[in-house]
């Protein structure tokens, strides 16, 4: 994966970097940064995320004008230099416990603002993911895989 800090259909402009930008909607005010990872996402960085935050302003978010195609949103706190948490809102789904673009995206935009280092664990309530950014901003991930469902097609769904 390659992020790009660029949101290439922001409804105000050119495509462009977009880094510490300001978006507001009633009486809040976010500082954001937006990650194009093949889908858009708006990260925010916060002191504290917790669930009650994403799913709180994440529909909002989600919607926003600013966003046209509608947006991911990830609400970012930085532990330590290789360490973030994310809470998430996934664009069309609601409240997400684990993603790889959205850990991918957050943890590209700690790298750009020099908040950590290019290896970052992302924890999110889901599990753990350990991201490592390159020099061109390509992403590896790498996190366990757990089974959590079993399943048959019937016969009929293939006609």
């Amino acid at each position: 994966m390659i992020p790009r800090l660029t949101v290439p259909h922001l409804e105000n402009g050119d495509r462009r970097e977009v880094i510490q930008s300001q978006i507001n909607f009633d009486a809040e005010t976010f500082t954001f940064c937006a990650a194009t990872i093949g889908n858009p996402h708006c990260v925010i960085p916060l002191t504290e995320v917790n669930s009650a935050i994403a799913k709180k302003y994440g529909p909002i978010l989600e919607i926003n004008p600013l966003f046209p195609n509608r947006t991911n949103v990830q609400f970012m706190q930085v532990l330590n230099r290789n360490t973030i948490k994310i809470e998430i809102w996934e664009r069309g789904a609601g409240y997400t416990l684990a993603s790889g673009s959205s850990s991918s995206a957050a943890a590209a935009v700690a790298h750009k603002l020099g908040l950590c280092d290019s290896t970052i664990t992302v924890q999110m309530p889901g599990g753990e993911i350990l991201i490592q950014i390159n020099d061109d901003f390509n992403i590896s991930m790498t996190g366990s895989v757990t089974k959590v469902a079993q399943g048959e097609l019937s016969a009929e769904i293939m006609s």
